[in-house]
């Protein structure tokens, strides 16, 4: 039988080169040998669609690969999700709404689809904008629904000017006023966030992320976007980030 490390390290160079049928098929062996669906997508999927979206924005891998990495992950997915929300999906935790979409251009889904699933099993409400928002669709859904927490991603260096854009919208128009606004996706960093979106706050993956609005929303209406701040950007140790 192979052993967990096994497992996952083919399962991330399935996803890595785009082998849908090996990432569902490995997928399935790990939950067959008891692993935990989070550890199977955290250690087991995430870094290799990172590392093809790291390709990407190196110039090694182009457009149709990293497609072909996103629709690997899904499909390993489409196996361990089900499972994930099954045993997460009565958990009382969190509370608030969390709206999440990628910004003009990009449709790349994968991070976001992971932190609005993990985050429903948490307890949040959650609201899916989708991919390639256009400004004027973000403000319209930001208006109509009233989020907590906005995030918004980017997957390519390309895509990821259209966040600051969005983002100084929303508070020309008062929409930040009780929302936290987040940034994330592949492209982006900690340093850019702060400094050039403004954001409020930044996770690296989907996993801080997640750690990142709930900490967020165990504070009250007032004290969230610094709850944000402190969790993102309090400490300096990312120079190079």
């Amino acid at each position: 039988m192979a052993s967990k490390a096994e497992i996952f390290e083919k399962l991330n160079d399935s996803v890595l080169w785009g082998e849908e049928e090996d990432a569902a098929e490995l997928a399935q062996q790990a939950l067959d040998n008891d692993v935990n669906p989070k550890e199977i997508i955290k250690d087991g999927m995430s870094p290799g669609v990172q590392e093809a979206g790291n390709k990407f924005n190196e110039g090694e891998f182009f457009l149709p690969e990293l497609m072909l990495a996103g629709e690997a992950m899904k499909a390993g997915l489409a196996v361990v999700m089900p499972v994930l929300l099954e045993g997460l999906g009565d958990s009382d935790e969190g509370g608030g709404t969390i709206m999440m979409g990628t910004v003009e251009g990009d449709v790349h889904d994968i991070g976001k689809n992971i932190c609005l699933a993990m985050l429903t099993a948490e307890g949040f409400q959650t609201i899916d904008l989708g991919v390639d928002n256009e400004l004027d669709e973000i403000v319209e859904a930001v208006k109509k629904e009233k989020p907590d927490i906005l995030g918004l991603g980017s997957y390519m260096t390309t895509t990821m000017v259209n966040i600051p854009p969005a983002f100084e919208r929303l508070r020309e128009e008062g929409l930040t006023d009780g929302m936290v606004i987040l940034s994330g996706g592949v492209a982006v960093n900690r340093r850019w966030s702060e400094d050039v979106a403004k954001a409020n706050g930044y996770g690296d993956d989907a996993w801080q992320m997640i750690s990142m609005c709930k900490e967020i929303m165990s504070h009250p209406p007032e004290s969230r976007a610094e709850a944000a701040e402190n969790f993102a950007f309090s400490e300096r140790e990312f120079e190079h980030n």
